[in-house]
């Protein structure tokens, strides 16, 4: 049978309104055994509400069972920072249940972590935990952000002048794009100044800046030997642990827009108000500061349409994910 005009709005506005408010109907908090009580979350596009209920009070200690139901389409579920709780997707009409036990207050989120919608950064919804033992815990300042703020350094310009970006010595050039894989036996073979095997140093300096140190100490060398040198202490003495477990969520979290490999070329890159810069591209990470694009992942690119993670991933994921951010740009296959 088709439908008229105005039946097909009607059911449209019958599967995108009513539905997620029937089942909440159906779904009510409600209390089980042993104290557990139960909390029902809608999860649809932003369009249609989005997580429903988006805010949620639990005191500590008490044990609450959270079940996600997806309205509409796959939604994934995941719930931080620090619990590393991922349900993973919940196929449309499907359920995910998660049981927890808060201990102390705090504040969690919730949030879609699969392309659900051009909106799709909408999709969080806070736990708020009171009660306990002590107080609940005082906004903490972030020192990482406290530090570039006190350098004068501008976290939220959209180009190099977030990074103190200079143009690269023309000596340190390099012809072909950098290649970790070929640097790992130059910097054995190179003087490498102390500053460059330091993690702390590399996360406040530009792999630019490490190749105008690196060139100061081998004058002789070839740019090539600098850039494919630069390259492999800046990817190397990260936890090879803690790199794939920042490719889940760089995979979950991020490629949705800046694409599975870093290239800028996502499923969202389109809607985005300015394109995602690709971390394929040597030239542009090369004059990035780890210590700002840790900032940006935490604060969300302000004019980018990039959100916060801040209140999902912890400091040590963030770091991680800026170490993955080099593996894609520097640890490309070597071809001969």
């Amino acid at each position: 049978m088709k439908l008229g005009p105005f039946r097909l709005r009607t059911l449209l506005l019958w599967l995108l309104v009513p539905v997620p408010a029937v089942m909440m109907g159906l779904q009510r908090p409600q209390t089980i055994n042993a104290g557990v009580r139960i909390i029902d979350i809608i999860a649809a596009v932003p369009e249609a509400g989005g997580f429903q209920p988006d805010s949620i009070d639990v005191r500590a200690g008490e044990t609450v069972l959270l079940r996600f139901y997806a309205a509409d389409v796959a939604h994934g579920i995941a719930i931080g920072p620090g619990l590393g709780v991922d349900l993973g997707d919940a196929a449309p009409g499907t359920r995910k249940d998660v049981l927890l036990t808060f201990e102390e207050a705090g504040t969690f989120t919730f949030y879609c972590n699969k392309w659900c919608s051009t909106n799709h950064w909408r999709m969080r919804g806070v736990i708020a935990v009171t009660g306990g033992s002590q107080a609940p815990p005082a906004p903490q300042r972030d020192p990482v952000i406290d530090a570039l703020l006190a350098e004068g350094i501008d976290i939220d310009a959209m180009v190099d002048a977030a990074h103190g970006s200079q143009p690269a010595p023309a000596a340190t050039l390099a012809t072909t794009p950098p290649s970790a894989a070929r640097g790992a036996l130059l910097a054995e073979r190179l003087q490498v100044p102390a500053d460059l095997r330091e993690k702390a140093w590399q996360r406040t300096h530009t792999p630019q800046a490490g190749m105008a140190l690196l060139l100061a100490a081998n004058p002789a060398s070839q740019p090539q030997e600098l850039a494919d040198a630069i390259a492999y202490l800046w990817v190397a003495g990260s936890e090879p642990a803690n790199l794939q477990d920042a490719g889940t969520l760089y995979t979950k979290n991020c490629a949705a827009c800046h694409g599975d490999n870093g290239g800028g070329d996502g499923i969202g890159a389109g809607t985005l108000p300015q394109p995602p810069p690709s971390f394929q591209d040597p030239a542009h990470m090369a004059a990035r500061r780890g210590d700002v694009l840790y900032a940006k992942i935490r604060r969300g690119g302000m004019g980018t349409g990039m959100p916060n993670f801040g209140t999902v991933f912890t400091t040590d994921e963030t770091w991680a994910l800026v170490d993955h951010l080099w593996k894609l740009a520097f640890d490309a296959p070597v071809h001969q």
